[in-house]
């Protein structure tokens, strides 16, 4: 036999005298009690193998813990998988539904695929060419795809995520409304109606195009939440408050110089806080009847920034059956003058009322201390709408 210069019951790289190949008795250990015809099946062994490799044993009750473990894991795996399949047909039938239902109440949704993906930690519903036409109104809105996700251990919070490009189409005719940006947030309550709790949209790089004229901003935040009514008590889901704030608004030119120029070509600054009080909570039963109505409106602050022109305003609308607007709000003007001019140029006021409302408007300047900043009621009555004594004409109906 062959003896091997290397390491105690290496594999050998020479034959032994029978031609065969396998492990060695080295001269490092002389006197091994180990036996040749015996050597292989000890040292691979559970008595010898783990003290040539330095190695400790494993302990036969770890095998059926692991064995234990890796049943778990895999049912866990299933039990999941189980509950993604289940909860995403749930999800697309209930919003099939609920396509099914705006359409009974006169909303006509189109869409070239509707699905649910997300695997396995979302449930990401995506409509493919969604056009919502509203019968009523005639307004069509339209946009390449429109994707609503949501968290599948949490399906009551959604994310939306809007295209860079829309289309809205009605009477007036045709606009396009791009964006850098847009995104949006709701969370429902968890019950089986799914109420509104609150809600949020940050749009960034807006402009809307229509007849060749067009109107940016550099960012508008919209944010919604369920608050409690005048009474007090816990949210009723009918009382929402609404914050609003634009920032640099640019004006198309055409209307800025019909405004006055330059001057009157950006809007700084515009927020809104307000509570409007609907006539039912805003959850997926209202919303698909269409039965949602505006009862009042209570502005608790408007501010508007317009180059050397600024407004602010606070008061309370009712809004009645036939939605016409009874109540008053308190608008404070810096720099009245200016704005009455720009009224004027733009067409908004007529001369002969320009005139009327300048001699009253300064009968109220003096009233609040003079100067540039006039303190006036806007009263809202019968459908009409008059600034201090001076009928402004028809107001708008909600």
């Amino acid at each position: 036999m062959e003896k091997v210069r290397a390491y105690p019951w290496s594999r050998a790289t020479t034959r032994s005298a029978t031609g065969n190949s396998g492990f060695q008795i080295s001269e490092a250990y002389p006197k091994t009690h180990i036996g040749r015809g015996a050597s292989s099946g000890l040292i691979t062994s559970g008595a010898i193998f783990p003290i040539l490799t330095g190695r400790k044993a494993r302990p036969s009750c770890e095998r059926p813990l692991m064995r234990w473990l890796i049943a778990l894991i895999v049912a866990l795996a299933v039990a999941w998988s189980a509950y993604w399949l289940i909860g995403s047909r749930a999800l697309l039938g209930a919003v099939e539904d609920g396509v099914a239902d705006l359409r009974e109440n006169g909303l006509r949704i189109e869409t070239t695929d509707l699905r649910v993906r997300g695997f396995p930690n979302r449930f990401d519903t995506i409509a493919e060419n969604p056009v919502v036409t509203d019968s009523r109104t005639g307004l069509t809105w339209s946009a390449p795809f429109l994707q609503v996700m949501a968290l599948s251990y949490r399906p009551n919070q959604v994310i939306v995520a809007l295209p860079p490009e829309q289309r809205v189409e009605g009477p007036f005719g045709a606009a396009l409304i791009e964006t850098e940006r847009a995104r949006a947030s709701a969370t429902f309550r968890p019950v089986p109606a799914l109420p509104l709790d609150h809600s949020s949209a940050v749009i960034e790089g807006l402009s809307v195009t229509s007849g060749g004229v067009a109107l940016t901003a550099d960012e508008l935040r919209v944010a919604t939440r369920i608050v409690s009514g005048p009474e007090g008590g816990a949210p009723d889901g009918r009382h929402v408050n609404l914050g609003v704030l634009v920032d640099d608004l640019d004006l198309p030119p055409a209307l800025a110089d019909a405004l006055g120029g330059a001057e009157a070509a950006r809007i700084d600054g515009l927020r809104l806080d307000a509570e409007i009080a609907l006539s039912a909570p805003l959850d997926r039963r209202s919303l698909a009847a269409g039965t949602v109505g505006i009862e009042g409106l209570r502005i608790d602050a408007l501010d508007l920034d317009w180059g050397e022109v600024g407004a602010d305003a606070t008061g309370a609308l009712d809004v009645g059956a036939d939605g016409r607007l009874s109540g008053a709000i308190d608008l404070s003007v810096r720099n009245w003058r200016a704005l009455l001019d720009r009224a004027v140029e733009a067409g908004v006021l007529p001369v002969d009322q320009a005139e009327t409302a300048g001699r009253a408007l300064g009968l109220l300047g003096g009233l609040s201390g003079g100067g540039d900043r006039i303190d006036i009621p806007l009263t809202f009555d019968n459908g009409l709408i008059y600034l201090g004594p001076v009928l402004l004409g028809e107001a708008p109906r909600l």
